[in-house]
């Protein structure tokens, strides 16, 4: 776990250093004063461009975590397909089928078919051995899922976190830039100050804009992650609920 995380922050600060050395290349490209060397400045592109570039490397390993987290859930989409369940119109389910199910389930774990689907197929099955009632096993089901849900939400904690870091990074930029503006005031009478306090000026703007623009980008990938969160255990509820749970019939006595 620390050498994934370690590797993680390594491949966060190394491209982000290396687009804003890339970023400050292409700013001495162009003329002073230009479109296009501003155009580069605002992004960062010059040596006081460390606030965008510390942005870069938060949005980096954020996207990192949730790139991760998005191939867990495509990878446990798989589960739908390995049968766990019968799909067949007004087919029912007597105990001991309930109880073929989960062994079945357990066999195809220990050949490699693991997933979070066979997981709540598993814990729907022992629940109704253990109490034989259908509306206790939905209630206890549906909570199990739910709490799966809420715990795979918390691990996003951390990339929550860094979105709103990403902000105030930018509004950092804009104290450093004005306050740096104020402490030239004293120049502002002089032909040379006024370049200076403006560059200040610039840099306090600056760093707010890329935030936000960066801000909004990760934003995308986090609720889209969200998303798919939602859709996969809402899809394993109904997957297990009415190909499993509303089977069951337990013969009379």
């Amino acid at each position: 776990m620390f050498n994934t995380k370690r590797i993680q922050i390594i491949f966060s600060i190394v491209p982000a250093v290396g687009l804003w050395l890339l970023l400050i290349l292409f700013g001495n490209i162009f003329p002073d004063g230009s479109g296009a060397q501003r155009f580069f400045e605002i992004l960062g592109g010059s040596s006081r461009g460390f606030i965008q570039a510390t942005i870069y490397a938060v949005f980096f390993y954020s996207f990192y975590e949730i790139t991760e987290k998005r191939k867990f859930i495509h990878h446990q989409q798989k589960g739908f397909q390995f049968g766990l369940l019968p799909l067949q119109d007004q087919l029912v389910l007597t105990p001991d089928e309930v109880a073929q199910i989960k062994l079945t389930t357990i066999q195809l774990e220990k050949g490699g078919q693991k997933s979070l689907v066979g997981d709540f197929i598993k814990k729907a099955c022992t629940q109704y051995r253990n109490d034989q009632s259908i509306s206790e096993t939905l209630q206890v089901f549906s909570a199990q899922v739910d709490n799966s849900k809420e715990e795979m939400e918390g691990d996003l904690e951390i990339v929550r976190y860094l979105i709103g870091a990403i902000i105030s990074l930018g509004f950092i930029g804009t104290l450093l830039g004005l306050s740096s503006s104020i402490g030239m005031a004293h120049l502002a009478k002089t032909v040379e100050g006024m370049p200076q306090i403006t560059k200040s000026l610039n840099l306090a703007f600056d760093t707010t804009l890329v935030a936000l623009l960066v801000g909004l980008i990760l934003n995308f990938f986090y609720h889209r992650y969200l998303k798919e969160l939602d859709t996969f255990f809402s899809k394993s509820k109904s997957y297990v609920i009415n190909n499993l749970i509303s089977r069951i019939y337990k013969p009379a006595a």
